[in-house]
């Protein structure tokens, strides 16, 4: 899980703990028991204890207290980073005495904290449907700071899925409730989930502004001190990827101080943080000391998409010292826990490093296979985004035919009162054609202006029809473009894997092996199937294309042909030169002999003449 996560957490969390009822007798024996363990509170204390707590306040005749009970024993765990079966027991049991009690206000509180566990533990679909259940019963008790906290947390829902366009719309509207509400610990909250999304779709620069607003709220709140901290470690991380390391030596010791003995979650990121600095900067033996504190500290806690983090840096460090036999023992390490976790995500990171591993070892048929892998999740991925994206133009595509219909069906209901009105105008003048003849030359006149109104309606509607048709024309041009841009994505892959092995063909002297590596993945073949399939797409948007061009121009190859249905649909030089297999040096002359073969003059514009046909 990212720092960005548990800044999230603790959030929430105190907003979850401010909203707790209040008015409870504090002369009970479950509040000095309470009062007690606040002050030394160990991850070491004694399971029985709070075994036999739940028995206690399961006896409780009052479903609010209990519930009210059980939350609070539950939130000093898991405030103290203690995230295990018996902290989910009393959240649970605190949602079904809330719920039994009937009152949504206090059942929605429940439910934000059995959804901020399984934000931590997962199952992701089991997080997503806690955060729907979460947002139907704040609209139910109708508290905008119930709706605004159960936005937030769909927003972190859909963050796991990988749906961040999603994600981003919830937290957007979540953000608006809390600056409605002036309540500057939900802004703070939202804005690290933000940063979250930004993070994921690579903006750095968006996820550092969210995660300094968020941090400058905290510091300016002397009790969410913490929180500030915590948003320090977030900075550090965006300013590792930036490699701004000025900046991660003056804010990361200072969210040390603030975090040491108050949070082990944050902490072990802290250790994690330094790590990686000196891994950048090259000192591998003080990196490896500081991820090791890290592991050391999460077994305690046991966040294991942090120990896949891990692992894999002490992978990446030890392929660079050139010590495979760890090196690969890390590996299969980080890749049965993200196996076990079945993440897509923590995998794909994960396989490059067991790749490289397996190859330093010898292992070349392990290697193969994670390389296979690794290519089959990425193509995976991408037919997901795919799918996801043609839906969207489907729906919206949908959307104006729906529009269309309507207007259509406006428009005859027009022609039909139109009509309507005609006949009665008809019928009268039939009626008084003996005493009115100087009528029929209105009525004529009439009836000659009434056809050209049906025509124009006609033509009206034959323009909506060409406009639909249109519309689709442009559909499909938007998904061949988008097949375009995959395959050039998919192309730098295949040329990266390639330019890789050759890397190691050099460098280890394995040439045979790299070979029949080589030969195993058929990259050639993948980059030949890429263009086959996008010029069945091409031509059935474009039909008479290359019969017209080859008409035209005599002499013309394979590879011109390529070159102009790309130019045609004006891709950029960059994705030509990754689709056709060539260098950007290569795109110009091959743009260049193309011009040659059809003829034109250096004022004509290839692109212009490529339309036209």
């Amino acid at each position: 899980m990212p720092i960005r996560k548990i800044s999230f957490l603790l959030a929430v969390f105190v907003l979850t703990v401010l909203v707790i009822p209040k008015g409870f007798s504090q002369d009970t024996k479950l509040d000095s028991l309470y009062a007690a363990l606040s002050k030394d509170f160990s991850p070491a204390q004694d399971s029985l204890l709070y075994q036999k707590l739940i028995l206690d306040i399961d006896a409780l005749t009052s479903d609010t207290i209990a519930g009210h009970y059980f939350q609070k024993f539950a939130h000093l765990r898991d405030g103290n980073g203690l995230w295990d079966t018996i902290t989910k027991t009393m959240l649970l049991k605190a949602y079904e005495r809330y719920d039994a009690f009937g009152d949504p206000c206090k059942t929605v509180i429940a439910q934000f904290s059995l959804t901020r566990v399984t934000l931590f533990q997962g199952p992701l679909e089991e997080t997503l449907s806690r955060a729907k259940k979460g947002l139907e019963l704040a609209k139910t008790c109708g508290e905008l700071k119930h709706i605004a906290h159960a936005q937030s947390y769909l927003g972190a829902a859909y963050i796991n899925l990988g749906r961040y366009k999603t994600a981003l719309e919830y937290l957007i509207t979540s953000e608006k409730n809390y600056e409605q509400l002036q309540d500057e610990s939900g802004i703070a909250m939202v804005n690290l989930d933000k940063a979250i999304v930004y993070d994921e779709l690579n903006d750095d620069v968006k996820a550092g502004e969210c995660t300094k607003k968020a941090a400058m709220i905290y510091k300016a709140q002397p009790d969410k001190q913490l929180n500030y901290g915590i948003a320090l470690i977030d900075l550090t991380t965006t300013y590792l990827k930036l490699k701004q390391y000025d900046s991660i030596k003056k804010y990361l010791p200072i969210a040390h101080k603030i975090v040491e003995g108050k949070h082990q979650m944050a902490m072990s990121y802290v250790y994690q943080n330094y790590g990686t600095l000196y891994f950048d900067l090259g000192n591998y033996d003080t990196a490896i000391d500081y991820y090791n504190k890290a592991i050391a500290l999460n077994k305690s806690i046991d966040n294991t998409s942090l120990n896949v983090t891990l692992y894999g840096f002490l992978s990446e460090i030890y392929i660079k010292k050139q010590q495979p036999d760890t090196a690969y023992e890390y590996a299969l390490k980080a890749d049965s826990i993200a196996q076990a976790m079945d993440n897509t995500s923590l995998k794909l990171a994960n396989l490059p490093n067991l790749a490289e591993a397996s190859y330093a070892k010898k292992l070349y048929t392990e290697s193969h296979e994670a390389l296979k892998t690794y290519i089959h999740l990425y193509d995976s991925i991408k037919g997901v985004e795919r799918v996801k994206e043609i839906s969207a133009l489907e729906e919206a595509y949908e959307a104006e035919k729906r529009e269309n219909v309507i207007q259509l069906q406006q428009q005859e209901n027009a022609l039909l009162q139109e009509k309507n009105r005609a006949s009665n105008n008809r019928n009268w003048a039939f009626g008084i054609l003996a005493l009115l003849i100087a009528l029929v030359a209105y009525l004529l006149i009439h009836r000659f202006r009434l056809k050209n109104q049906q025509q124009r309606i006609q033509m009206k509607i034959r323009e909506l029809e060409n406009a639909n048709l249109n519309k689709e024309i442009n559909y499909k041009n938007r998904e061949l473009t988008s097949r375009v841009l995959q395959i050039a994505q998919k192309n730098e892959l295949l040329e990266e894997l390639k330019s890789n092995l050759d890397t190691l063909k050099r460098t280890t002297g394995h040439s045979r092996e790299v070979n029949q590596l080589y030969n195993k993945l058929q990259i050639e073949k993948q980059i030949d199937e890429n263009w086959d399939s996008f010029l069945q797409q091409f031509t059935e948007i474009n039909p008479k294309f290359y019969e017209e061009l080859d008409q035209r121009h005599e002499g013309l190859t394979k590879n011109d042909f390529r070159l102009a249905a790309l130019v045609k649909m004006n891709v950029n030089s960059k994705d030509i030169a990754s689709i056709l297999n060539i260098s950007p040096e290569g795109v110009k002359k091959a743009r260049y002999r193309l011009r040659k073969k059809l003829h034109l003059n250096s004022d004509d514009n290839l692109e212009q003449y490529l339309m036209m046909l």
